[in-house]
């Protein structure tokens, strides 16, 4: 079967699989410093103002991010063909 650029289409939801690998990413990461922060920082208030305050800005700016990418429909599709045609009169491409 030979490839047909004008019938190739990329599900939407494959950026939903990128982000649910960074938040994997980060999330091990965010692990590792908490631990390390916990286990052999100066301990006292700063200490625990400070961690507070990453895990609250980090818990916001999750669910900031569900909020916003809640209402797109991940069931659509992208056809690269559509997107790369030309739309104006001005020649984009040389």
């Amino acid at each position: 079967m030979p490839f047909d650029f004008a019938t190739f289409v990329i599900p939407v939801w494959y950026v939903l699989v990128v982000y649910a690998l960074f938040l994997v990413v980060f999330t091990t990461y965010t692990g590792f410093n908490l631990y390390h922060l916990l286990r052999f920082g100066a301990k006292g208030p700063g200490l625990y103002a400070i961690l507070a305050l990453f895990l609250v800005g980090t818990v916001l700016l999750v669910g900031l991010t569900v909020a916003l990418l809640a209402p797109y429909d991940w069931s659509a599709t992208i056809s690269p063909a559509d997107t790369l045609q030309q739309t104006s009169k001005g020649q984009f491409f040389l």
